[in-house]
């Protein structure tokens, strides 16, 4: 399956010369919006960060919220994602464990597992890694009101349906950019200048056309296939997985919603 987390413009080329393709409008995304984190949630991070360390599941479970949105999306930015409220549950234990089942990513049980302990697992290494990822802590508007381990921008999944048409292509095959990024006939820097990737839009990279290491072809909005220097760090990838804290009427902070991207 080719993935591709990426806002860009392109143009593929074969052998030097450019293909001609489709036209399509890139999707506008939003940017993320970040937060200063208040000294009493950074606090309460650092307790339940402490109690994954433990492996305390009790208090882990101090920190959540008895009924939680279980947000989830999918690498196809064309497909909406999903919210949905769990809870309450018979105990901390219980919380964790089905919680685990929300966490993300692909993949497959071991044989003769204790599903209990292995969503458990899963559940603990989700809230580490949130807590611990570097991510700016930011807002997310499918949690209103909540401060979340990470920021999120907003894309219209129609629109990027619209495009992913366009192209005869796979709403998993756009991405976003940091920083401007020029795109050249081929993959040489002196060859002749096709456009620009600029933030703010989706564009659709071209995984058919045959690239060195450090080039990716991404499809032109005008028509065509351009090349452009990147690295990893120069994508801006619209999808979330994190935590979300909200203040409790007794003023302490709860985790209120568990956020996650799948295939």
């Amino acid at each position: 399956m080719r993935r591709a987390v990426v806002t860009i413009v392109a143009s593929t080329l074969l052998c030097g010369a450019a293909l001609a393709g489709p036209a399509y409008a890139p999707p506008k995304v939003s940017p993320a919006k970040t937060v200063e984190v208040p000294a009493d949630l950074r606090a309460a991070a650092t307790e339940l960060l402490k109690a994954v360390a433990a492996k305390d599941v009790d208090g882990i479970g101090k920190w959540l919220a008895p009924k939680m949105s279980i947000v989830t999306g999918t690498l196809d930015l064309s497909i909406p994602r999903g919210t949905r409220l769990e809870g309450p549950w018979e105990s901390a234990k219980s919380q964790v464990a089905g919680l685990g089942n929300s966490a993300g990513g692909d993949w497959d049980l071991p044989p003769n597992v204790d599903i209990g302990v292995f969503l458990t697992k899963m559940e603990l290494d989700f809230i580490g890694q949130s807590l611990t990822d570097g991510q700016p802590w930011g807002t997310d508007a499918a949690v209103r009101g909540a401060i979340c381990t990470y920021g999120l921008g907003t894309v219209d999944p129609a629109a990027v349906k619209r495009a992913a048409k366009a192209l005869d292509t796979s709403g998993d095959n756009f991405v976003g950019v940091k920083r401007e990024i020029e795109l050249f006939e081929t993959m040489e820097d002196s060859s002749k200048s096709v456009g620009k990737l600029v933030p703010g839009l989706l564009y659709a990279t071209d995984y058919d056309a045959e690239t060195s290491t450090e080039w990716t072809a991404f499809h032109l909005p005008e028509g065509g296939v351009g090349f452009g220097k990147t690295t990893g760090d120069d994508f801006d990838r619209p999808y979330a997985s994190g935590l979300c804290f909200k203040q409790q009427a007794s003023g302490e902070w709860a985790v209120v919603a568990q956020a996650s991207t799948g295939l």
